[in-house]
């Protein structure tokens, strides 16, 4: 069952459509379906899918090669020693006439090495571009071999026709796992544990509840989930010892670049921050710039990271500590046991990114029209202290707002994101009045106050109509 991708497969069949030759790289994280996607585009014995093995050698990845294409075609190839030999016998297949050209897992078909890219742009400058109704994707997870030499390739630079990023499904199109079997609250904790990622969503029962999912999915031996972390990250990095340790900090809360230095021990320059820009192409963590309600700025010396991966989340705080007490157990309730009482809190503090990764429903839900938001993000500042490290003033006290959006007109709408099993009560008008205080707005600034509630809020909120809308989860999973 393919799921969601409304957009992804607008823009794949119109590029099918169109009357040139297309170059596409697609990539995005491993498990976000970034194969499925394309095989939706595949259309009868025209179109040509081939898909690379993970290990094998350049000999035995060009053989593998030439195996799919005398399956596709029913046609005898023969041996060849090259990519050049193998492509020469793809070519007459490919010269004329309307077709879909896939090569999935591109740098595992490259054996990793830079040779294939250059070899390719030839053909496809020499003999394949000439037919304009051919259209290659080059598909592959993000990792070193992606960026540097496809995503950021000079080779394809001028001939890249379209670059997609496949990003996990959003809140509306996830919650069709569930099949209508359990409520908006439930299916927003799974969210918050295992993401979009649509592989992970189909390990899912929905005829189970949360804590049994949990149970057989994570905390059991053998589960799905017990050496996802290092499948993932070796096939996203080959090595994990760099990565670790910076997702392992973020998982305690965010950093600032110089803080994850210091607290990894690395030595400042270059590497450091490609090792940042990797796992945030990935999707695993996220810079944090905090928004200047000067219009249209950004402070750009406020920048902290984020790690942004649910599942890793998760993972990092309760299952690695714990793995060889999950590796023995054949039973069911040890996640509750592991888990204990801080689960409320872990979703609570997590909800505030999980509405930031579905903010396109929640300004449709709004009512605020695209084209007036100037910019949308968090708000944050760090206290400014004096010698005996108290703040100086008030205008210089931290503070903190999970959203907000800056919008023509001198309008921000700043947006309070709860995640409780009760209904919100009176304490969160409190609340938003300090950070109100603190910001120290121009008084020519319309500021409008929204409370997002995953379980409503109490009859004394709704009457005080302290806020400009009160949205429940209905407006994100619409």
């Amino acid at each position: 069952m393919f799921i969601g991708r409304e957009y992804e497969l607008k823009q794949l069949n119109e590029m099918k459509k169109s009357s040139r030759a297309e170059l596409v790289v697609v990539y995005g994280r491993r498990r976000v379906g970034k194969s499925a996607l394309l095989e939706q585009i595949i259309q009868g014995s025209e179109d040509y899918f081939f898909e690379a093995v993970k290990g094998l050698t350049k000999k035995k990845q060009i053989s593998h090669f030439l195996k799919q294409l005398e399956e596709m075609t029913r046609t005898k190839t023969t041996i060849a020693s090259s990519w050049q030999e193998a492509f020469d016998q793809l070519t007459p297949h490919i010269e004329s006439g309307a077709h879909t050209l896939i090569f999935d897992e591109f740098p595992w078909m490259a054996s990793e090495k830079i040779e294939l890219v250059s070899i390719l742009k030839y053909y496809w400058d020499r003999k394949w571009k000439k037919n304009n109704e051919l259209k290659l994707v080059l598909c592959g997870s993000v990792a070193n071999y992606m960026i540097k030499h496809l995503i950021h390739s000079e080779a394809l630079h001028n001939r890249k026709t379209l670059e997609m990023k496949i990003d996990p499904l959003s809140a509306n199109e996830a919650k069709l796992f569930f099949k209508n079997k359990r409520s908006l609250f439930e299916i927003c904790k799974f969210l918050m544990i295992f993401g979009g990622i649509p592989k992970y969503l189909e390990q899912i029962n929905p005829n189970l509840s949360f804590e049994q999912n949990l149970d057989k999915l994570c905390f059991m031996k053998n589960s799905f989930f017990t050496n996802e972390f290092e499948t993932v990250f070796k096939e996203q990095f080959k090595t994990i010892k760099k990565y670790e340790p910076i997702v392992q900090i973020l998982s305690a809360g965010k950093k600032t670049k110089e803080d994850l230095q210091t607290q990894t021990q690395s030595t400042r320059g270059g590497g450091f921050g490609t090792l940042l820009h990797q796992l945030e192409m990935a999707g695993f963590i996220s810079k944090e710039i905090s928004l200047n309600f000067e219009v249209g700025r950004r402070k750009s010396r406020t920048q902290k990271y984020t790690l942004w991966d649910e599942w890793l989340k998760f993972y990092l705080t309760y299952m690695k500590k714990n793995s060889r007490l999950i590796q023995n157990q054949t039973s069911g309730g040890l996640s509750g046991r592991l888990i204990g009482n801080s689960l409320p809190s872990y979703l609570g503090l997590f909800f505030e990114t999980f509405c930031q990764k579905n903010i396109t429903q929640i300004i449709k839900s709004l009512n605020i029209e695209p084209a007036t938001i100037i910019d949308i993000g968090p708000y944050f500042r760090q206290s400014s202290k004096n010698k005996e490290g108290k703040p100086l003033n008030k205008k210089n006290q931290g503070l903190q707002l999970d959203l907000c959006i800056v919008r023509k007109g001198r309008i921000i709408t700043a947006i309070e994101c709860k995640f409780k099993e009760s209904s919100v009560g009176t304490d969160v008008i409190k609340e938003m009045d300090d950070k109100i205080a603190k910001l120290n707005l121009a008084k020519n600034i319309t500021l409008e106050r929204v409370l997002i509630s995953a379980s409503g809020v109490t009859p004394e909120v709704e009457a005080s109509d302290y806020f400009h809308r009160i949205l429940g989860l209905e407006a994100i999973f619409n």
